[in-house]
């Protein structure tokens, strides 16, 4: 499979994850957590305030990144044992999961395994850079309606890929996604977070925008179709 297709994919993936209605709600109280403040901070969002802010979504970021890539590298591990033979049937199997992310994420389908949420959150009354990254960290071992299949989806993709550095490669992308955005938040926390509040309800578009990118992605990982999307974009190969 190519990755000059893999990759942006997966950056789309990752911004998508960001900005998904179950999961941008949660932002600034998460922000608000790693850098010992209130709500009612942000939205004051003091030069110094700001930069600790800023300095802790980064060490959030890195947090979940871990998280993704070791994922994405050991289900590429896993996969990549699997006899040559067996690939068509793993990327038909890896096609119709994705598709059935993307059916969920559109509402057509209901999985309420889905719906549940895995969180571990920290109890410091101290936040420091450590305990931003930990708790970046059970962020990304999270589970949420809108979040989870998304990202499950790239997983699937990488675990496919049989490539251990290709897997690591596609889960960075991905966590370059879903950080950009949150990086942004962290310097411009007031000013987001408004946004946030007055908008809420329209953040339901990217989750149907990323139904139909799991559906597009899940027809061409099922098909193998990677190579002719390629040539149709008259792309070279890496």
């Amino acid at each position: 499979m190519a990755a000059e297709i893999q990759i942006p994919v997966a950056i789309v993936a990752g911004i998508l994850s960001f900005f998904s209605p179950c999961v941008l709600p949660l932002i600034p109280g998460y922000l608000a957590h790693i850098s010992g403040s209130s709500l009612k901070d942000l939205h004051q969002s003091k030069a110094v305030l700001q930069r600790k802010i800023f300095l802790n979504s980064i060490f959030f970021v890195t947090g979940f990144s871990s998280i993704f890539i070791v994922l994405g590298m050991f289900l590429a591990g896993v996969f990549g044992e699997i006899p040559p033979s067996q690939s068509i049937l793993i990327n038909r199997i890896g096609g119709i999961i994705i598709i059935v992310f993307g059916l969920y994420n559109l509402g057509i389908l209901h999985l309420p395994y889905l719906e549940r949420t895995v969180k571990v959150e920290s109890k410091s009354k101290n936040p420091g850079y450590l305990n931003s990254v930990v708790l970046g960290a059970s962020f990304g071992a999270g589970w949420t309606p809108c979040f989870g299949p998304i990202l499950a989806s790239i997983l699937v993709v990488a675990g496919a890929s049989g490539s251990v550095y290709l897997g690591g490669v596609l889960l960075g992308s991905y966590s370059v996604g879903l950080a950009i955005p949150f990086i942004i938040t962290g310097a411009f926390t007031s000013q987001v977070s408004t946004i946030i509040s007055k908008h809420r309800s329209k953040f339901a578009l990217f989750t149907q925008l990323s139904g139909i990118l799991l559906i597009a992605l899940g027809i061409i990982v099922f098909t193998n179709s990677f190579v002719r999307v390629l040539a149709f974009l008259n792309l070279p190969p890496l």
